[in-house]
């Protein structure tokens, strides 16, 4: 992107990332944890496989809460006037106003940036829990152990480049 230029989807990127990927994304993991705890001979490393899951879990969930924090600093003028109205507050002058919605912007977007940060986090650790499930145990079915490891080695992979991505994306 060059220097400069703006992106004006970024809100709603990420209420699409945040209110409905990470919720999705949340329900996947828990109910492959519930496999990996239901069937742990199946897996080569299940607690660590339980703790990938969960943790990304739990970071999914705080992408989501922090970005519903954002939220609360995303209004319009006309959205203060009718809060304002209702609580009976004093108006403040046109400068006023254009700080405090300078403000609330600054706020919003950089709450909204940290949620990014902890929903890449989580996607991350979501591979490596995908990719963790799928080694397969010591003593498992044979005839599939490289289709498991082939699997597990594209999913490394993947998530590897994401993770690049992530990180180049950061350093703009």
């Amino acid at each position: 992107m060059r220097e400069g230029a703006e992106r004006h989807g970024f809100g709603a990127a990420a209420k699409e990332a945040h209110f409905i990927a990470a919720p999705l994304l949340t329900a996947a993991a828990l109910s492959l944890a519930g496999v990996v705890a239901g069937a742990d001979d199946e897996f080569r490393w299940p607690g660590v496989t339980l703790l990938l899951l969960v943790a990304t879990s739990m970071t999914l969930i705080a992408s989501i809460q922090i970005s519903y924090y954002a939220l609360q600093f995303k209004f319009t003028a006309e959205d203060r006037e009718t809060r304002r109205s209702a609580r009976d507050w004093a108006k403040p002058t046109e400068d006023e106003l254009k700080v405090i919605l300078r403000e609330s912007q600054i706020a919003y977007e950089d709450n909204l940036r940290y949620a990014g940060v902890v929903f890449n986090c989580g996607t991350l650790m979501l591979g490596l829990g995908i990719a963790a499930a799928l080694v397969p145990p010591p003593c498992g079915d044979h005839d599939q152990t490289w289709w498991r490891i082939a699997s597990a080695i594209l999913v490394l992979v993947c998530t590897v480049a994401d993770g690049i991505w992530v990180w180049i994306l950061l350093r703009k």
